[in-house]
Parts: C-alpha cells; sequence; structure tokens
C-alpha cells in the first residue's frame, strides 16, 4: 500500500532526501534529474545542501504519469501544467512570455504603449504608432456602486473586489446583444477606462475618476492615483501593463476561458478571472509581497528576515516561479527600470537590497509579482498600486482568451476521478 504524502506547504524548499523521498527515488536519480536540467536546486548562502522547491517537484512527478494512460494524463494536465487547450495567444519561453509572436519585453521597448498590447492580444494585428483610445461616457453610476466598498473604509481595498464590481455593474447586456451590435471591443475599452478610474479609490481622495479626456490608459491611471505625471512615470506604467496583459493558461484565464465556453457575458468572463485572480497565489500575493517589503525599516530587519526565511527553509511572496529556474523576466525587466528611472527613496532602497539578499542567500529569483511591487515602490505609488495594475493589465489577456474560446466553440468540462473514502 502506498504511503500517503505529507501535507506540505506549496512554498516550502525541500532538502535533497525530502526531494527524492517525495519522488520516489534514490538520491543518485535526483541527482541525475538536476544534472539533466528537469531540477533547478537553490543554493544558499549559509547552507552546504540545496534545496529544492516543491512546485517544481511536484511538476515533475506529475510529468512522470504519462505513461500510465488517459485519465493520470489528464490529471497531469489540469494539475501542473501540461498544455490543455490549443492557443494562438500567447507562447511561454525562457525569456519570457510573447503575445501572438512578440515578445513581450520588446513590446516594451516599442511601441510602449499598453493600448498596442491589448490590440495585439485582441486581433493579432501590431501597429507601431503608439494607440490612444477615445474615452466613452457609461450610462452607469460606477461610482455609487462602489460606496459600499468605501463605507468599508478608504484605507487598502481589495482591488480586484472593486474591479469585479465595476465589470458587472458596466455588464448589464446579454451574450447576444454584445455579439449582435459587434462590440466586444467597445465594451473592452469602456471597462478598461473604468478600471482605470476605479484606481482612484487608492489616491488622496479616495473616490473613483472617471476618464475626461482622450490620453494613454497609462495617464489615467497615473491621475486617478493622484500622482504627478511625468514621462517616465507613464513609460512604468505602461511596462506594468504590457508585462502584466497574459500568461498563457494561469489559473485565473483558464477561469475566464471556462466561462466563455458555457456561454457567459464579457463581464461575467473577467468577473471569473478576477475572483481567482485575487487569491494568494496571484494578485493576492502581490499584496503579500508589497506588505513583506513595507515591514522592512533597516538594515537590521533585512538582514533578520533574510535570517529567518533561511533557517525555515521559507519561499518567500513574490520569490521563485518555477516555469523561469532563471529569473522571472518580467520582473527583471521591471526591477532595472525601477533602478534607472524612478526618483527612489529609502524605503525603495531596502527593497532592492532585500531582493538582491533573498537570491544571494536563498537562490530565489523576484516573480512578476515583487516587480510589480518594487516598481510601484521606487515611484512611490499608493499602496495595493501593483495589484490594481496587474488586474488592469491581466484583463486585457482575458478578453483575448474569452474571445479565442468562443470561437473554438466547445465547453469546457473536465472529468472526476471518483475515489472512495477508506
Amino acid at each position: 500500500m502506498m504511503k500517503p504524502e505529507p501535507s506540505l506547504d506549496t512554498g516550502q524548499l525541500l532538502t535533497a532526501q525530502e526531494a527524492s523521498a517525495m519522488l520516489g527515488i534514490k538520491p543518485a536519480t535526483l541527482y541525475t534529474y538536476v544534472s539533466r536540467g528537469l531540477l533547478h536546486p537553490l543554493r544558499q548562502a549559509q547552507r552546504k545542501a540545496n534545496r529544492y522547491l516543491l512546485e517544481e517537484l511536484q511538476s515533475l512527478k506529475v510529468r512522470s504519469s504519462v505513461r500510465q494512460g488517459s485519465g493520470p494524463v489528464a490529471a497531469a494536465a489540469m494539475r501542473w501544467g501540461q498544455p490543455v487547450i490549443e492557443t494562438s495567444i500567447t507562447e511561454i519561453e525562457a525569456d519570457g512570455p510573447r503575445y501572438r509572436g512578440f515578445l513581450a519585453t520588446d513590446l516594451v521597448r516599442h511601441p510602449g504603449r499598453f493600448e498596442n498590447t491589448a490590440e495585439l492580444l485582441w486581433s493579432g494585428l501590431q501597429t507601431d504608432g503608439p494607440q490612444t483610445w477615445p474615452v466613452e461616457t457609461v450610462k452607469v453610476d460606477v461610482a455609487r456602486a462602489l460606496e459600499a466598498v468605501l463605507q468599508q473604509g478608504r484605507n487598502r481595498p481589495r482591488m480586484m473586489r472593486v474591479f469585479s464590481i465595476v465589470a458587472t455593474v458596466l455588464g448589464g447586456g446579454t451574450l447576444e446583444q454584445e455579439l449582435r451590435m459587434g462590440s466586444t471591443e467597445r465594451l473592452s475599452r469602456q471597462m478598461l477606462f473604468a478600471f482605470a478610474g476605479a484606481c482612484g479609490l487608492l489616491g488622496p481622495r479616495g473616490v473613483y475618476q472617471p476618464p475626461q479626456v482622450e490620453q494613454s490608459l497609462a495617464l489615467h491611471v497615473i491621475e486617478s492615483m493622484g500622482v504627478a505625471k511625468a514621462p517616465a512615470l507613464e513609460h512604468a506604467i505602461n511596462t506594468a501593463l504590457i508585462l502584466s496583459a497574459d500568461h498563457e493558461l494561469s489559473s485565473s484565464t483558464f477561469s475566464a476561458r471556462i466561462a466563455a465556453s458555457t456561454g457567459a457575458t464579457l463581464h461575467a468572463c473577467v468577473v471569473a478571472a478576477l475572483a481567482t485572480h485575487q487569491g494568494a497565489a496571484l494578485a493576492g500575493g502581490t499584496d503579500a509581497a508589497e506588505d513583506l517589503i513595507e515591514s522592512l525599516h533597516s538594515n537590521v530587519d533585512l538582514r533578520d528576515r533574510l535570517a529567518e526565511a533561511e533557517l525555515k527553509g521559507q519561499r518567500l511572496p513574490g520569490f521563485g516561479l518555477p516555469i523561469y529556474p532563471n529569473g522571472d523576466p518580467r520582473a527583471a525587466l521591471m526591477i532595472k527600470l525601477a533602478q534607472q528611472t524612478a526618483p527612489g527613496s529609502a524605503q525603495a532602497d531596502l527593497a532592492l537590497r532585500f531582493v538582491e539578499g533573498v537570491n544571494e542567500r536563498l537562490g530565489l529569483h523576484p516573480n512578476i509579482e515583487m516587480g510589480l511591487v518594487v516598481l510601484c515602490n521606487a515611484w512611490q505609488l499608493p499602496p495595493r498600486s501593483a495589484c490594481a495594475l496587474w488586474g488592469i493589465g491581466r484583463t486585457a489577456g482575458w478578453i483575448a482568451h474569452t474571445m479565442e474560446q468562443r470561437l473554438a466553440g466547445f465547453t469546457i468540462r473536465p472529468r472526476g476521478l471518483y475515489q472512495v473514502n477508506r
């Protein structure tokens, strides 16, 4: 009889002995996996032995089941990232995501505008000149709908919930009406404008700020947050939105596709994605990474937090993404941009040194969550800005996947593998 696996925290770092036991292999086989590039051990400054990310071990274990028949293969696909749906939107490579063949980090450099990236994801058409969308007046009172959120306190609202309320209020029509009018892209732009206006809840006024003039979406976000406009900051916001726009079939994107496959409206698909995105493994992790950085007030705090993480073998929020064993290129670009263009502060300096310390002592690279946090911290944007930017940017990807899933014409309906409790 097989022994049940121990209950482990998915952020845990395992020793070689624990990793071997989990995979059911000998230590020599584990080192063979490492030499073949199937595993990527983390080297820690104060430890002689390497550690292994639990997520990567689980992924390897599931992939080994592909010869066991269709049932295990399907279970593997649903759990740990084997391809399950054909898509022409995004491909993930070592140098980051490619949107319809264009490397996301290249799109940051040219044309460098989020609107261009959104239209590329939606239609597959790439334009060279920076795009600006016309502002439309919506017929619903978004500010009034958000009053319930404001009544619970203006301090650090949960932005995925805020965006969900906005999308729900805007989505009053039916799918038939949306398709008959051919208004999917217009409704998409309208929704993104409203999300930008909702960033006003993070600013000093703490209220919804509907866009008024035709300008880039990045400038709408800056204006809503009550931050002084600057070309370098506009570029930083565009960078964050572009790099956040899509990442293939993440959990939240899969939720949007499931909703789309059942005939849900555009707004309902985005709400389904937002509900998933707010989890601790996604946008909720951004808030946790932000709280971690804000807890550092001195070099002593920095050293103590690193020592604690090393002693306990913890994976800190905002670090370590198995799909990028050599580091998340999206985070690397945002952190580099923060170093080169942001005005900076003592807190921003601590954040940057903490990221370096985690890499040196724990062998962990920052992921997109920490990249967003460091960039927003360096520009001294309001708390929870990182989470908001990720939600706005990723909405463009959710919309693209909703469109693609509708064209696919099938309902996503996984099967359950029934097991009797004994």
